[in-house]
């Protein structure tokens, strides 16, 4: 295992990390470097969230420190007393944007703070004045001596094994169930079967936590790019049913799933896969994207509705998974005798989602690579050259024009010169307005 790389040693090196081991001396406080920071170093994870501890009055400290180096100051929570530092990168001279969280031990000591935390590998701790040492030595030179460790973590990490501290810990936070399969899933590391006994032990304790708080470690695992196999562990105890009592779990459903994860970009699109990157990269909601609620679709049968209205999604998230089940049954429909007027169809109903809907849809049922390509390109030749250019005439157009009042047969004529534009039968603004005219007298006429 590495202990660091030259990440964090520009991280210590960093003027807001240096102006903290004055501003501590100065006021005489003994800070140390606690839980995820210490994991990441020492499985050389890049980070700039960097979590300390300090014995009391933290909230004073950090405001105190915030307004020593000029930067912004957040109070996260009262009991135990908790504030986050963000120092953006015009402050003090530059460098990394670090986000630093300053907790209250919540205990009497740090060590019994270190056996109340969620998991062994994070409840190490490393004083602040041997950071630099820490950064620097490496293992090779034994800088392990300087981390605290009274659970064991180092020997857990080494084996990649996920661990509770004790039973008590589970207790008094319920989403740690949760939070040990993201974990799981986030650094591919094993659950011990210590912990796993825990989880089936407890695990309706989950009913007693807020449901933002599992959403949250349910989307975390989610997001992770191979979360197949700890969605389904996750099964196997049963706390996905506990979190999402709704939630499908049919065979179908989780080879879809599975087979987006191996392959999420089908080969008919491998000539649009950076924009197809681009869009599963775009943030939907509760920081995640949309990769991640892709996957969840999977599980959510015919109504993703009851489940976001259960998980708290957003109304955006939940629309989207909607336009997934409906658009790719929509596409399966026409598919068998495909035409260019039902593509432009199906692009201009799912305008936003198509990325999406195709790679669901594949995901779901066989889709001849060229059909894929086909519908790509007409959206590539035909639908994005018309959204670029934006409708040709508007209301105010034909009221002035041709005289006409408001009512339905402004917005009818609208459409119809729309569809035209998509059809590409007109592709100007003097083409619209024969249109028009054209369709006016035909009218008159009738």
């Amino acid at each position: 295992m590495k202990l660091v790389s030259d990440t964090f040693r520009e991280l210590f090196e960093h003027k807001a990390m240096q102006a903290l081991g004055d501003f501590a001396e100065k006021r005489g406080v003994e800070l140390y470097l606690v839980g995820g920071s210490v994991r990441d170093l020492l499985l050389e994870r890049q980070t700039t969230d960097i979590d300390f501890a300090l014995a009391s009055d933290a909230i004073a400290f950090a405001k105190a420190f915030a307004a020593r180096i000029r930067a912004t100051c957040i109070v996260l929570e009262e009991a135990p007393s908790t504030a986050r530092v963000v120092v953006k990168r015009s402050d003090v001279s530059g460098g990394l944007w670090l986000s630093m969280d300053f907790a209250q031990f919540r205990a009497a000591s740090l060590i019994e703070d270190l056996r109340l935390r969620d998991l062994t590998i994070n409840a190490m701790a490393v004083a602040f004045e041997n950071t630099e040492t820490f950064a620097k030595q490496g293992r090779a030179q034994n800088a392990c001596h300087v981390v605290i460790d009274p659970c064991g973590g180092m020997k857990d990490l080494e084996a990649g094994l996920l661990r509770f501290p004790s039973e008590r810990v589970v207790q008094e936070d319920p989403v740690r169930l949760l939070r040990v399969y993201r974990f799981a899933a986030q650094l591919d590391f094993e659950i011990s079967e210590a912990a796993i006994a825990l989880v089936v032990k407890h695990r309706l304790l989950l009913s007693n936590v807020a449901m933002e708080r599992c959403r949250d470690e349910l989307v975390k695992i989610f997001k992770v790019k191979k979360s197949y196999p700890y969605l389904r562990q996750l099964e196997s105890v049963g706390l996905l049913e506990q979190v999402v009592p709704s939630i499908s779990g049919t065979d179908s459903a989780w080879c879809s799933l599975e087979d987006f994860e191996k392959s999420p970009i089908p080969t008919g699109l491998d000539a649009y896969r950076n924009g197809i990157n681009d869009y599963l990269r775009e943030e939907l909601g509760v920081e995640a994207d949309r990769r991640t609620f892709i996957k969840l679709a999977f599980l959510c049968g015919d109504n993703p509705s009851s489940i976001g209205e259960h998980l708290r999604l957003s109304r955006k998230t939940v629309q989207f998974m909607a336009n997934l089940i409906s658009g790719s049954t929509e596409f399966k429909r026409i598919m068998p005798e495909l035409t260019h007027k039902q593509i432009v169809d199906f692009l201009r109903t799912y305008l936003s989602d198509w990325f999406g809907v195709l790679l669901y849809a594949a995901a779901l049922y066989p889709i001849d690579s060229a059909i894929l390509k086909q519908v790509a390109d007409t959206y590539y030749e035909r639908i994005l050259p018309v959204r670029n250019q934006g409708k040709l005439i508007t209301g105010n157009d034909l009221i002035q024009t041709f005289r006409l009042k408001e009512g339905k047969q402004i917005g009818n004529l609208l459409k119809e010169i729309e569809d035209r534009q998509f059809a590409g039968e007109i592709c100007t603004r003097e083409e619209a307005f024969a249109a028009v005219a054209a369709l006016i007298r035909q009218h008159s006429n009738c």
